[in-house]
């Protein structure tokens, strides 16, 4: 591996791992803070995460032919404003739907913005041989950065309050922008063309990423409000998370090295079912001993199975035009979260809050099953 790239791999770390930092301080406490702080009914919380997922279907095709046109470490930049953004304008939130749905649209933005260049770009600088334990090392070093976030923000949200918390998130934007665009673009630049892409060859691909979204953001809202059902403290929450992914580390480290071992559908297959298995088991934690256990367990499958998961994403993005293949995987992901919320909306209208959350973490747990469904 040559000094350009060995410098690109770690300014990409640094600034990550500054980002992932400074959104982690406040990320896991947003739903808390629309239904507890911003008083917001569960559906209406998921009708914000609904639209969420319409502004991420707008915007991915620019994002896409801007990160075809312009390079894909410029377009993460924006995305990090983007979420700079969403965070000032989140402090403003109210019942007025001109506000409430600006703010979800905008959300939507950052992650059209994020995942399409920054798939592209990890792809280009982790070779396929040593992939598994390129990915290891980033979502190690990215854990580490969110780990100390959680219990940072909770404190100072139990302190000061959540105003404070976004200050400082968006403070910390900003260098990360200027350690991704410290190196050159390794991005080629080319027009895109979707007829390049064969959709019945790659359709296996979409089903799982689209579960795998829905999963993700299923469980981003749901397992905070049920925490917090338990624990109703900021900073006891906080604890929590920040042990979880400090012990999630040892997840990461261990599936870097075996996915690069082992036949990576094989052992997707088998930490799938694992994760599966721990995303169950959450629906009995009922204390705050059996709240930081389960977490913990949580947080290790989850980052079990990310690794092979992403390592063979990567691998057919090898064999396919990068740009359209991200593109065509972040719109199932999209459509998958937007009908499976739409589903759970439906499903919880006659439910109490407490009921609704122990459904939305059964179904989180069974989406997690087509994610094996992934190609070889």
């Amino acid at each position: 591996m040559n000094s350009d790239l060995l410098k690109e791999i770690k300014n990409f770390y640094l600034s990550v791992g500054v980002f992932s930092f400074a959104t982690s301080i406040i990320e896991i406490f947003v739903p808390l803070y629309l239904l507890i702080d911003k008083d917001f009914s569960l559906t209406s919380v998921i009708l914000f995460y609904i639209a969420v997922q319409f502004g991420r279907i707008i915007f991915l095709p620019l994002s896409a032919y801007l990160s075809s046109r312009f390079g894909a470490k410029k377009i993460i930049s924006f995305a990090f404003i983007l979420s700079a953004i969403f965070y000032a304008l989140l402090q403003r939130i109210d019942h007025s739907p001109v506000i409430f749905y600006s703010c979800a649209l905008i959300f939507g933005a950052f992650f059209a913005f994020l995942w399409i260049p920054y798939l592209v770009h990890l792809s280009k600088i982790s070779p396929n041989g040593i992939r598994g334990k390129i990915i290891g090392r980033i979502n190690i070093f990215t854990a580490l950065a969110r780990a100390f976030g959680p219990i940072f923000g909770g404190i100072i949200i139990s302190v000061y309050g959540f105003e404070y918390g976004f200050a400082l998130v968006i403070l910390l934007i900003i260098p990360s922008i200027y350690l991704l665009l410290s190196t050159p673009e390794k991005s080629k630049i080319r027009k895109i063309n979707f007829r390049l892409i064969n959709i019945k060859k790659i359709f296996p691909d979409l089903i799982a990423n689209g579960f795998y979204n829905f999963q993700n953001f299923l469980n981003f809202l749901i397992w905070p409000a049920f925490i917090f059902l338990i624990v109703p403290y900021y900073n006891q929450i906080g604890f929590i998370q920040t042990v979880s992914l400090l012990i999630s580390i040892i997840a990461f480290a261990l599936a870097g090295r075996w996915t690069d071992k082992f036949d990576r559908k094989k052992f997707l297959f088998w930490s799938n079912i694992f994760d599966m298995l721990i995303n169950a088991l959450r629906i009995f934690a009922n204390s705050f001993a059996s709240i930081f256990l389960v977490n913990i367990a949580k947080n290790f499958s989850w980052s079990f199975r990310k690794i092979p998961y992403h390592a063979k994403i990567y691998e057919h993005m090898d064999e396919e035009p990068r740009t359209e293949y991200v593109f065509f995987l972040e719109l199932s992901g999209a459509f998958f979260t937007l009908f499976g919320f739409l589903l759970f909306v439906f499903l919880i209208q006659s439910l109490s809050l407490k009921d609704a959350l122990l459904y939305g973490i059964i179904i989180s747990a069974i989406a997690g099953l087509p994610v094996s469904l992934l190609r070889k």
